[in-house]
């Protein structure tokens, strides 16, 4: 029997020349994980790096009820209405449009919304997405605290939605200040079967550094590289040359952290 030579395996998406910029193929990114774990910072910046780079995204903000993507980046993609039956055929429009068009796509929803899960379950998603020449990638944001792992749980039982490519990230933001971050995951990761099974395949772990202007930053509703240029918004200052330098010496942190995963973003 023929092959169909537009059917392209994973394990083909993982493994092309990823020197050449060009060949990477398109990417479906998928960031999860409870509030304040750091999805959404994550995924502001992993957008602005990839455009400052030549790189196209399309941006989706399913976050009904805080639909931050969208105050930072304008053409950001968001549903008419919370409606479940909307979000989803949203969601699916989102998928098509990805497809055709070979763009990276990054979808962004709330906490517990339950959208990607039903389209993973009913559309074999990650299958069908590398049969279409996309690569799918999950990232799972956790913090110390157990209870963050039951996300992980709920995408790898059944292989739900769980591909190669995928990437636990521990925010240093939610550890206590006084616990170093190989303390405060070390029983995370020694205990759990479901971050073994992650790692057993590949899979990646990343701690993502603090960057301690944040929330100056997010006052003034900009992007970092707006930020270390000193560029501002409204009526408030820019940022100082400390926090600048703070925003400069964060970006690169980023840039080296990923590094091992580069490949697997936008």
């Amino acid at each position: 029997m023929g092959t169909n030579p537009d059917i392209v395996s994973e394990h083909d998406l993982l493994n092309e020349d990823e020197e050449h910029i060009g060949t990477r193929p398109p990417v479906f990114l998928f960031p999860t994980g409870r509030g304040n774990r750091g999805k959404t910072f994550f995924t502001r910046w992993v957008v602005e790096d990839a455009r400052n780079m030549g790189r196209e995204v399309i941006v989706a903000d399913g976050d009904c009820t805080n639909q931050t993507l969208s105050a930072y980046f304008p053409d950001a993609s968001s549903p008419s209405s919370a409606d479940q039956v909307t979000v989803t055929k949203w969601f699916e429009e989102l998928i098509e449009a990805q497809i055709k068009s070979r763009k990276s796509l990054i979808v962004d929803f709330g906490a517990g919304d339950r959208t990607l899960k039903h389209a993973a379950h009913d559309l074999s998603l990650d299958t069908f997405l590398s049969h279409h020449g996309i690569r799918p990638v999950v990232i799972h944001f956790v913090g110390p605290d157990p209870d963050d792992l039951a996300s992980l749980h709920s995408f790898e039982t059944g292989n739900l939605f769980a591909p190669a490519a995928t990437i636990i990230v521990y925010n240093q933001f939610a550890i206590p200040p006084h616990v170093p971050p190989s303390a405060a995951f070390a029983n995370s990761v020694a205990k759990s079967t479901v971050i073994q099974q992650i790692l057993d395949r590949d899979g990646e772990i990343v701690v993502m550094p603090i960057l301690g202007c944040a929330h100056e930053i997010e006052r003034r509703r900009l992007g970092f590289i707006e930020a270390a240029e000193g560029q501002t918004k409204g009526d408030l200052p820019s940022l100082g040359l400390i926090d600048r330098q703070r925003v400069r010496l964060w970006q690169a942190e980023m840039k080296s952290r990923f590094s091992n995963v580069a490949s697997w973003l936008p």
